[in-house]
């Protein structure tokens, strides 16, 4: 009945309509944080360099814009992934997941007690990470079995098709590469920091045309939402 629960808590009445929605917007988010971690790195100097000048390009900013690009990517799976789970996870499991979040607490803070003494900054910010990492990791796992109980057998795809991973690593790699070659500090030609853009466009539309290709679902509900958005604009 949709009463009922699979074991380990999992609800067998999960509604599959809402778990394919959510599936979509867990890809859709993914989608999001790897964008931001694909490109923002390669570009996070030459950003700061653009809008605010050598001084603050020249200092720990850099850095903290890139590792806030996986901060941000970790709490939008993060966010969507528990709101799923505070909706629809019985009490016995929500007590289980909050003993598991208290857990992780602790973990977090020695991390960030350890990360600020030897990182400063930068520690803190990969303590959150880890933080919402595991948190993010905790609702996953309930994830996967709700929808083990509702279907059976049924395929989960919580992550991008393979290809559109596969053309995200690509993206990485070269404009990483382009970045210390083309785009670090030590290079200050306008026209190479262009180039170094170029490529950027380049891998960008490379990503998109892989998205059409592997998640032509996942495509079509994101072209609806922005359709619908300007219909109300209009």
């Amino acid at each position: 009945s949709a009463a009922s629960a699979a074991p380990g808590g999992a609800p067998a009445g999960a509604d599959e309509a809402t778990l394919r929605e959510l599936q979509l917007l867990l890809r859709g988010t993914s989608l999001f944080g790897l964008v931001l971690l694909s490109f923002g790195p390669p570009y996070s100097w030459l950003l700061l360099r653009l809008l605010y000048g050598p001084v603050w390009a020249a200092s720990e900013a850099p850095q903290l814009l890139r590792l806030y690009c996986a901060a941000v990517c970790a709490m939008a799976l993060n966010g969507v992934s528990e709101a799923y789970v505070q909706a629809s996870a019985p009490p016995p499991e929500l007590r289980r997941i909050a003993a598991a979040t208290t857990a992780i607490a602790f973990v977090y803070g020695g991390a960030a007690l350890a990360g600020v003494r030897l990182l400063r900054t930068s520690g803190l910010v990969l303590a959150n990470v880890l933080n919402l990492g595991l948190r993010t990791a905790l609702s996953y796992r309930y994830i996967g079995r709700a929808a083990a109980a509702r279907a059976p057998g049924a395929p989960l795809r919580l992550a991008p098709a393979p290809a559109v991973l596969a053309a995200f690593a690509l993206s990485a790699a070269a404009t990483n590469a382009t970045a210390l070659w083309l785009g670090a500090p030590d290079s200050l030609s306008p026209s190479s920091h262009a180039a170094h853009v170029v490529v950027g466009v380049a891998c960008l539309g490379g990503v998109v045309a892989a998205v059409v290709a592997g998640e032509p679902e996942l495509a079509g509900a994101l072209l609806g939402a922005v359709r619908r958005r300007h219909g109300r604009e209009d």
